[in-house]
């Protein structure tokens, strides 16, 4: 063998070595973003916005979080946290319920889609269900409720579900969570749905409770970033901090207006 050709076996050593060096940093760094991802989620902070105050804690709600008694969460990807790695809405807020959780949601769901899940609604003591926006964002869909009226209607079957599986439950209903920029027909079909759930609740032995005033006065075009994925689903930790204090925040307003 040649000069040439020993400098020739040594380049093609060299390069192979650094691409196998190469190959296993990847693979290194492939295995590694799980974890840290595992870390960061089970180590990070995930605070309610402006904390837990002593009004936040004048609900309905918080004090049935600390009753020691079970809940379950019923939703859509804002509930599943489909967008924000299993994060759901009330993240910041299992700190402070005491009773057994559970979660039964889904990316995409509208009431129809929980309206066929009754084998799978887990027994607990407390329902708090987030379900609509899916139906407002998507009027064209076949399964999605078409107006109040029909939100409302499904709404109602729904419960009757959730009694066959728990008969004595409470029940909250959280009105359809707010679009950001969607547009006017999204805007008004939101009020309308809104509106046919509280009527309808007020008739019932249900509780609605309204985030949208709370999270219209937060968060604006300037913070929406801060707080949000997109027009729709909020981040972690900060707006799933914001979406939390919304809840508990509306919640106290209801108290507080029906003791006037």
């Amino acid at each position: 063998m040649n000069n040439t050709s020993k400098t020739s076996s040594r380049k093609t050593i060299v390069i192979l070595t650094a691409i196998l060096v190469l190959l296993v940093l990847l693979g290194l760094v492939i295995a590694l973003i799980p974890a840290y991802d595992h870390y960061y989620l089970t180590h990070v902070k995930y605070p309610v916005y402006g904390g837990m105050t002593k009004e936040l804690k004048d609900c309905e709600l918080y004090d049935d979080m600390r009753s020691g008694r079970s809940i379950c969460f019923l939703g859509d990807s804002i509930t599943s946290g489909a967008e924000t790695k299993g994060i759901p809405w009330y993240q910041p807020l299992i700190p402070y319920i005491k009773g057994n959780i559970s979660n039964l949601s889904c990316g995409g769901w509208q009431v129809y889609h929980l309206n066929h899940q009754q084998e799978y609604i887990p027994v607990s003591d407390i329902y708090v269900v987030a379900i609509g926006i899916n139906d407002i964002g998507f009027p064209k869909s076949m399964y999605g409720a078409h107006s109040g009226e029909e939100y409302v209607r499904d709404l109602e079957k729904l419960a009757g579900i959730i009694k066959e599986v728990s008969p004595n439950a409470k029940i909250y209903f959280i009105a359809p969570w707010i679009f950001f920029d969607k547009g006017e027909e999204c805007e008004k079909a939101g009020v309308d749905f809104r509106k046919a759930l509280a009527d309808w609740s007020s008739k019932t032995e249900y509780i609605c409770i309204d985030p949208v005033p709370v999270l219209s006065s937060e968060i604006n075009s300037g913070n929406r970033d801060h707080y949000l994925l997109d027009g729709v689903h909020p981040n972690s930790p900060y707006g799933t901090g914001m979406y939390s204090y919304a809840v508990l925040k509306a919640d106290h307003d209801r108290r507080a207006a029906s003791k006037q």
